[in-house]
């Protein structure tokens, strides 16, 4: 048995140092956008690189990046402006369907139409002003946070490799710890191609469904499903939320079809995400939706992103580690 160098085991606790401070700084959405920068730079070089130079590879990859970047900042940009219009007509035609449904039960809601909803939100607006000031406050420093590490991921990309002297414990350390970084990144985009491509086939679905029964917003509804899909299990939940409040404002037997639906193409993502991610990570789906619910409860959303990855890129490591 070969003993671990004592350079891999300082660059392991350097690397869960860095997660570490990821979490305690709050980093988690400033590591995602830093991640997903530079899998996009390092697939698009690798494309281009089988057919020019490496110098031109990169000039390419960097430009093709700003398009993918400047294209999803547009359709970010646009589906929260049709959010904000999709839903706001959503809830005036549902709520006082979903009203009537719970009086019947027995249930009363605090408000019964789309405008006593509006007034409840604002008098809480005015009632935490401060914290909705806060809020504002913390969202620019989390797109500021996002923004630096785009550059950093880029500037990374672009750097020349520089040749690295093992003979010392500089260069040893270092190469160990380049390898940590190479080994995770290449689980994160294994997995995040895994998941875009099961959201792929979920709101493939969808559409059909939703054209099909002749759904109102069909678009939206269509790109919603895409975009919530990336995220796992939680994207799902909110994307059926959307659907079945867009077939309730048709008709409760729109509702039961949707649900219906639902819960039959879930029972086959589920399959496929045993199959797709569970494949990719090699872990039982209930090591991964155990690894998604600690990972929410640490970082929240980016760790429901990170979770399948980090167990990827946990279960390669030990997989090398030598037996004792």
């Amino acid at each position: 048995m070969t003993p671990l160098s004592a350079q891999r085991r300082v660059s392991y606790a350097l690397f869960a140092a860095s997660f570490t401070a990821a979490i305690a700084f709050h980093l988690g959405p400033a590591l995602i956008a830093g991640l997903f920068a530079y899998s996009i730079l390092d697939l698009s070089h690798r494309f281009f690189a089988r057919k020019m130079s490496v110098y031109a590879a990169k000039l390419w990859a960097v430009l093709l990046f700003l398009v993918v970047a400047a294209a999803m900042s547009w359709t970010m940009a646009h589906f929260a402006r049709q959010s904000i219009s999709t839903l706001s007509s959503l809830a005036s035609t549902t709520i006082p369907k979903v009203s009537d449904i719970l009086n019947r039960w027995g249930f009363d809601l605090p408000f019964d139409n789309l405008q006593e909803l509006r007034r409840l939100l604002a008098d809480s607006f005015k009632e935490n002003a401060g914290d909705i000031t806060q809020l504002s406050g913390l969202v620019t420093k989390r797109f500021f946070h996002i923004l630096l590490a785009v550059v950093a991921s880029v500037l990374a990309f672009l750097a020349p490799k520089q040749e690295i002297d093992r003979r010392s414990q500089y260069g040893a350390l270092r190469a160990e710890f380049d390898e940590r970084v190479r080994r995770f990144m290449e689980s994160f985009e294994r997995v995040l191609g895994a998941q875009v491509a099961i959201s792929a086939i979920n709101t493939t679905l969808t559409a059909f469904f939703l054209l099909f029964m002749s759904f109102p917003y069909a678009a939206f509804l269509i790109l919603a499903t895409f975009i919530l899909g990336i995220l796992p299990i939680i994207g799902n939940i909110l994307s059926n939320t959307i659907i079945c409040a867009a077939a309730l404002s048709l008709s409760l037997r729109h509702a039961v079809f949707a649900l219906i639906f639902l819960v039959v193409i879930h029972k086959g993502e589920y399959f496929l995400n045993s199959r797709i991610i569970g494949g990719t990570i090699r872990v039982p789906m209930w090591q991964t939706l155990l690894g998604i619910l600690v990972g929410e409860v640490v970082m929240g959303v980016p760790g429901i992103i990170l979770a399948p990855a980090i167990l990827h890129y946990v279960r390669k490591e030990l997989e090398d580690l030598p037996a004792t």
